[in-house]
């Protein structure tokens, strides 16, 4: 068995199998496959496992995380498990063109070669050409590339950027990893900090100009576009570190190639600072477009209040002319009901006052009657008395012997009387 194939994987459900079929699609067959899932969340697992049931002629090593343990440490461990004699790394969102091995198992075993980088195609995330539309990457790449053309030194292309793009990129001989040792932890730059280590120990390379034999996949959760600022202060502080180890490799040329990395790690500080600058007043922008949006419309529902209570002003205020109008009729009236008035009041005063005379009348009258019941009581009684009397008188003898002796005295006048009128 030439070579062993590590392939780590973390949530690339949607690439995973594109990229284990790259593999076994490969003109050279004396590889095993090393496959370990870093805990993904995703479906990942299950597609390597029907990969995996599917070839089951490939030797294969498939082991399972059961919590993420970031990409150094899932590398290494798959470092430990490779029995090549050259190692090959491949993410699980990128690809290879199907005579990568063969092409570089025979330049290394031709030329004793001990590290080997291909060009690269830049696939998006529906594994189509993204070329056209990463014009700045593509561009960066480019510029990388006529350096290396330019002197055919690969220190001072590799102090310029990482023009090995990704550990996809790495082929080497186990005697590399025997010297050189694990990747470090480091969260974006792990693959150019062994790149250094392994140009530093003097290691044989080759980088293949215009030899595409591998797909890479630049999409929105690719690593290094996870946290832009912090992938590029882990460059910087990687360059820094590295300085004083860099000194007996420097020439002029090499010291420029790093200069105009650092001066690009600064453009794309102050870019990237600014895109976050950006991004936050979008942000700020998206917050505040439905507040205004919202300010707007209660800014127009309060002129059509406006306009409403205006309107209900010109009305109340016609409303007010036609009360004050009422109101002065009102009064007029008022002051007619109050000529009436006083003048009922006088003609009332007048009625209680001949009510009054007339309850005097009354009274006076009620007294006169009662006077009078007085006066006809006494008179009855003094008649009663006198008609007691009448007849206490002519029932007396006294009455009838006087009327006795009377009688003939009365006749003789009478008769004298009636005589004379004869």
């Amino acid at each position: 068995m030439k070579v062993s194939v590590i392939l780590p994987v973390y949530n690339h459900a949607r690439w995973v199998k594109q990229a284990l079929d790259s593999v076994l699609a490969q003109s050279f067959t004396s590889f095993e496959l090393i496959v370990i899932d870093d805990a993904s969340q995703d479906a990942s697992w299950d597609v390597i496992q029907a990969v995996c049931q599917a070839n089951p002629t490939v030797r294969w090593q498939c082991v399972r995380h059961k919590t993420n343990q970031g990409a150094p440490a899932t590398l290494n461990e798959g470092l430990k498990l490779a029995q090549g004699d050259f190692l090959a790394i491949l993410n699980s969102d990128d690809v290879w063109e199907a005579g990568r091995l063969a092409r570089l198992v025979s330049l290394a075993e031709r030329e004793s070669i001990d590290f080997i980088s291909t060009d690269v195609a830049l696939l998006d995330g529906d594994s189509k050409p993204k070329e056209a539309i990463e014009r700045h990457w593509v561009a960066w790449f480019e510029a990388l590339k006529q350096d290396y053309l330019t002197h055919a030194d690969s220190w001072a292309t590799l102090l310029r950027g990482n023009f090995l793009i990704t550990t996809s990129n790495f082929f080497f001989h186990r005697r590399v990893y025997t010297q050189v040792g694990v990747f470090a932890e480091l969260r974006y730059v792990h693959d150019y900090e062994y790149a250094l280590r392994i140009w530093l120990a003097g290691f044989k390379t080759r980088f293949l100009m215009g030899e595409k034999l591998l797909g890479y996949r630049l999409h929105d959760t690719n690593t290094i576009r996870e946290k832009p600022l912090a992938a590029i202060e882990e460059n910087m502080r990687l360059l820094l570190v590295w300085l004083p180890r860099l000194q007996r490799v420097l020439d002029w040329q090499r010291l420029r190639g790093l200069e105009i990395q650092l001066l690009d790690l600064y453009r794309y500080t102050r870019e990237e600072w600014l895109t976050i600058v950006h991004q936050r007043l979008v942000a700020r922008e998206q917050e505040l477009f439905p507040l205004i949006t919202d300010r707007d419309g209660w800014i127009a529902e309060r002129d059509a209040v406006i306009g409403d209570l205006q309107q209900q002003l010109v009305q109340h205020r016609e409303w007010l002319a036609e009360r004050e109008h009422w109101v002065g009729e009102r009064d007029g009236w008022i002051l007619e009901r109050d000529g009436y008035i006083a003048q009922r009041d006088g003609w009332i005063a007048e009625r209680d006052a001949v009510i009054a005379l007339q309850a005097q009348h009354l009274h006076d009258r009620e007294q006169w009657v009662v006077e009078r019941d007085g006066w006809i009581a006494e008179r009855d009684t003094l008649i009663q008395q006198l008609q007691q009397q009448q007849q206490d008188l002519l029932a007396s003898r006294a009455f009838r012997l006087g009327h006795a002796l009377l009688n003939p005295l009365r006749r003789c006048k009478q008769w004298l009387t009636g005589g004379s009128h004869a």
